[in-house]
């Protein structure tokens, strides 16, 4: 299930994130797409994450340690769908030229992070999961 007003907070929430940087562990794909969640569910999805990597080998081993995978970590908190019924809300997974990212489904793109903060991005998603609490 959805908050309420969830699409205003998800909104507040991408505003906030425009224009802060890029950095590990405080401001990086996943812990903003993770914020996003929290803003549309209430659900965090980077809670085992928060406050444990500054670098990108930090996130990487983390990530292994905790979940084995990229995927493994959003598949234990969402249900995959078809990237074809992406919604505004949902995160999805695509490749960039840093490597595999996640952003979210917002006005018919994909809002990532990116060096100057949260941006449309230009991508094709490869795996989508649908943000709701259970």
């Amino acid at each position: 299930m959805r908050h309420q007003d969830w699409s205003k907070r998800l909104r507040e929430t991408i505003q906030a994130a425009q224009g802060q940087p890029f950095l590990w562990g405080e401001n990086d794909c996943c812990l903003f797409a993770a914020d996003c969640c929290v803003a549309v569910c209430g659900v965090d999805p980077a809670e085992p994450y928060r406050g444990k990597y500054k670098t990108e080998r930090g996130a990487k081993g983390a990530l292994r340690r905790i979940h084995g995978s990229l995927e493994a970590a959003w598949d234990a908190r969402f249900e995959r769908v078809d990237v074809r019924f992406r919604q505004r809300g949902d995160v999805v997974l695509f490749d960039s030229e840093f490597g595999r990212c996640v952003g979210v489904v917002w006005s018919g793109g994909i809002i990532a992070v990116t060096e100057d903060g949260a941006a449309y991005v230009n991508a094709e998603p490869t795996v989508c999961w649908r943000v709701e609490s259970e």
